[in-house]
């Protein structure tokens, strides 16, 4: 009997050993991701102004182009190197929009997720389980 007890109080002491350990990991694993919400949402914020940047430029490209084509549309055919450029410069532009949108929107995300954690307390976005 005396050998039981002590068998039931080593498993307590262990399983009490793994609960405090099982909580510093999680506890670990918080702030590691709210380190790397930092670091990432620090990164994107400087690759949005640069693309941001290469955007006014791009889109002044454009329109400074656009204009000139229309200017002189009667005289051009649509293989002249002109409209191309207009049409890469296009390209270019919208390229250059898409990435910016993306990397607002992935800005705003990391953004909603803090601001979930911090009032909710999870770790995991709703509705996603382990």
């Amino acid at each position: 009997m005396k050998k039981m007890i002590c068998f039931l109080i080593a498993v307590m002491v262990v399983a009490a050993c793994g609960n405090k350990s099982r909580r510093d990991e999680i506890e670990a694993r918080k702030a590691a991701l709210v380190n790397k919400q930092d670091s990432t949402l620090k990164a994107t914020q400087q690759e949005l102004a640069v693309v941001d940047s290469l955007l006014q430029i791009a889109k002044a490209e454009h329109d400074k182009q656009h204009a000139w084509v229309m200017a002189h549309a009667t005289q051009l055919n649509d293989q002249s190197a002109e409209v191309k450029k207009l049409n890469e410069l296009r390209t270019r532009r919208d390229s250059l929009e898409t990435a910016w949108q993306t990397l607002g929107a992935k800005i705003r995300y990391i953004q909603k997720m803090r601001n979930e954690r911090s009032t909710s307390g999870r770790l995991l976005p709703k509705g996603r389980k382990k």
